[in-house]
C-alpha cells in the first residue's frame, strides 16, 4: 500500500496545483472541472450564492469538501409522485477532498425522502456515493456505495502498484469524436484487497455541448430554465463490446457543476430477464425525471432505459452546511 500511496500522491496532486484552492476564469479547463462543481466568486475571492450556470459566474474555484455548499443539486421529481417531493429524492454534491495523502473527487447520494433527511448519512437507507482519482491521465472511479450492493472498491488488474487505473470514466485530452479503451478491473470488497480475476470493460469517452433543463429554487418560488453546458460523456459497457455487452452506464460531467445525469441501460438480447428490464424502462418512462437528451438515445437496437437520475434541480442552501457534514462512513478507508 506504501508503493501505491507515493504513486498517486505524486501523480495526482500535480494536477491540482493552483486550482483546488484558487480562483480561476472559466476559459482555463481541465478534467476536474468537469468532475468537480465550481464555487462561484466575487471580485475580492469570496464565495458568492451565485450559481455556476449564471453568466454573472465570471470567477470561480473548486469547491471543497469543507466549504459550506452555496447550492446542491438535487434530482427531478416524478411528474406522478406525490408533489410534497419538488426538491426530488436525491441531492449530489461533486467536490474535492483531501484524505491520507490522496486527493478524492467525492460525489454524494443522499437521499431525503421516506423518513430520511438531506444533508445527513442516513446509514443502510440507500444513501452513500462514489469515489474518483485521477491517476496520470485517467480518471477513474474507485469507490462506490448504494442501498444495493453496499460498499464496492473498483480494482484495476496492475494490482496491488497501480490497484485504482480501474473504472475508466476518461482520459485526457478528451476530443468531440468518441474516443475508446477497454478496462479491465473486478469489486474487491475493501482497499486492500486484490481480486483474483478480472472483467473486460469497453469504455468509450467524448466531449459534447449538450442542452439540459434546470430547476432553479429561489424565495419567490421555482423557475424552469435550460442551459446548454460544456460536458464530458462517458459510457461503461459491461462486457468486452458494445453489442456482447449486457449493460451500459452512462455518465455525463459538466464543466462548472460536476456529474449532472447518470443513465443505465440494458442491453435487451443478452440481459437475463429482458421482462424485468422492459417493466423497469415503461415505468421510467412515465416519470418524466430523465427527459431525453438530443443524440444521446440508446446505443443500438433492444437497449432500454432501465434507470436515470439528472441533477439538475438547483437549490440553494439557506444554512451553513458541508460536504463533510454528511458523514459518509466509507470515505475513513482513505485515512485521515
Amino acid at each position: 500500500m506504501k508503493k501505491t500511496t507515493l504513486l498517486l500522491t505524486a501523480l495526482v496532486l500535480p494536477l491540482l496545483a493552483g486550482t483546488a484552492g484558487h480562483a480561476q476564469a472559466p476559459t482555463e479547463a481541465g478534467p476536474l472541472d468537469f468532475l468537480v462543481q465550481s464555487v462561484c466568486l466575487d471580485a475580492a475571492g469570496k464565495p458568492t450564492a451565485t450559481l455556476p450556470t449564471d453568466p454573472g459566474c465570471t470567477l470561480r474555484r473548486l469547491q471543497r469538501s469543507d466549504d459550506p455548499a452555496p447550492y446542491r443539486k438535487h434530482d427531478w421529481p416524478n411528474v406522478l409522485g406525490d408533489p410534497s417531493t419538488p426538491r426530488g429524492y436525491q441531492a449530489s454534491d461533486s467536490v474535492v477532498m483531501h484524505r491520507g495523502g490522496r486527493t478524492l473527487i467525492v460525489q454524494t447520494f443522499d437521499f431525503g425522502t421516506n423518513g430520511r433527511s438531506f444533508g445527513t448519512f442516513d446509514g443502510g437507507r440507500g444513501d452513500g456515493g462514489q469515489v474518483a482519482l485521477i491517476v496520470g491521465d485517467w480518471s477513474s472511479f474507485v469507490l462506490t456505495e448504494d442501498g444495493g450492493g453496499g460498499v464496492q472498491w473498483f480494482v484495476g488488474e496492475d494490482c496491488p502498484e497501480r490497484r485504482f487505473l480501474s473504472w475508466l470514466i476518461f482520459r485526457e485530452p478528451v476530443a468531440g469524436a468518441w474516443q475508446d479503451g477497454m478496462a479491465r478491473l473486478n469489486i474487491a470488497p475493501n482497499i486492500a484487497s486484490c481480486p483474483l480475476r478480472f472483467n473486460d470493460a469497453y469504455t468509450r469517452y467524448r466531449r459534447d455541448e449538450i442542452e439540459f433543463p434546470f430547476r432553479i429554487a429561489g424565495p419567490n418560488g421555482t423557475r424552469d430554465e435550460r442551459h446548454r453546458l460544456d460536458v464530458v460523456v462517458s459510457e461503461h459497457y459491461g462486457g468486452s463490446d458494445i453489442p456482447s455487452a449486457d449493460h451500459l452506464e452512462r455518465f455525463f460531467f459538466a464543466r462548472g457543476l460536476g456529474m449532472v445525469r447518470w443513465e443505465r441501460w440494458a442491453n435487451g438480447k443478452v440481459t437475463r430477464d429482458r421482462q424485468a428490464a422492459t417493466a423497469m424502462a415503461t415505468a421510467l418512462a412515465q416519470t418524466a425525471r430523465c427527459p431525453a437528451l438530443k443524440d444521446y438515445g440508446a446505443p443500438g437496437r433492444d437497449w432500454l432505459l432501465a434507470d436515470c437520475r439528472t441533477w439538475t434541480v438547483m437549490i440553494p442552501q439557506e444554512r451553513p452546511w458541508s460536504v463533510d457534514d454528511y458523514g459518509w462512513p466509507a470515505l475513513r478507508a482513505f485515512g485521515p
